[in-house]
């Protein structure tokens, strides 16, 4: 197609021409507007004006990680199968797309909205201050595109697949990442083997479009770090590729 309309790829000369944008921190937003409202127009434990300053102090005020601990254990998170918070995720991954949608790239061509961080989700973090999820500043944002943040999955990996289902995955056109960790032995013997069947079944029948797995536990992790001279082969999953463990960094 360059050839015969005598443009270049980075002109618009190809037959497919469109530019990839991320969302990153869908569940870090939609845990925080979830814990917003609960927290201050349903609750009325705090005004706006209240919780922003403790958020804009990292929490480091008098009453800060009291605010802190209630906005994470009193709040439903994303990635646990409850329609109220899922639900919001749902709302605002639709808002991205069709926001993302409206606009043509430099060539001519057109934006297409995507989830997936590879590994954008750490440097992201660092520039982005305390959020109402908890979070404190600097902080990591959850990793995957579609991944629950870090810690907050608490029901287990077919509630997350469930939560992820009820998003719109088709209006990601330039595709999605769901990370999902199991332990060993979990997966161990053919009763492992099983569950692993189900899941994926269960990944197919509500039609979700991409899932990755690590299979490791912390131990593991932690003696690597450790003692790295002896896990050279440690091969984890990061986001989209695999690499040896021990050359990555500690974030």
């Amino acid at each position: 197609d360059c050839l015969e309309k005598g443009r270049d790829i980075t002109d618009g000369g190809a037959r497919y021409n469109f530019s990839g944008v991320q969302g990153i921190g869908i569940a870090n937003l939609s845990d925080s507007l979830h814990a917003l409202k609960g927290m201050v127009f349903d609750q009325q434990r705090l005004s706006f004006d209240e919780l922003l300053s403790v958020l804009k102090a990292n929490f480091a005020t008098p009453e800060g990680e009291k605010v802190r601990a209630r906005l994470i254990n009193r709040f439903e998170k994303y990635g646990n199968d409850i329609d109220e918070v899922d639900n919001i995720s749902a709302e605002l991954l639709r808002h991205y797309c069709k926001e993302v949608e409206k606009y043509q790239n430099p060539r001519g061509g057109y934006f297409t909205p995507g989830s997936y961080t590879v590994s954008a989700h750490v440097p992201l973090g660092s520039v982005v201050g305390a959020t109402p999820d908890g979070r404190f500043a600097g902080e990591q944002l959850a990793d995957g595109g579609l991944s629950p943040m870090l810690g907050q999955d608490a029901q287990g990996p077919t509630a997350v697949l469930k939560s992820v289902s009820k998003l719109d995955n088709t209006l990601l056109s330039n595709g999605t990442l769901l990370n999902v960790k199991f332990t060993p032995a979990t997966l161990e013997g053919e009763a492992g083997l099983r569950k692993l069947a189900d899941f994926l079944r269960a990944f197919t029948q509500l039609k979700l479009q991409h899932i990755q797995f690590n299979v490791v536990n912390a131990d593991t992790l932690r003696e690597a770090q450790q003692r790295p001279q002896d896990y050279a082969g440690l091969v984890v999953r990061v986001a989209g590729y695999s690499a040896f463990f021990v050359e990555l960094s500690k974030e």
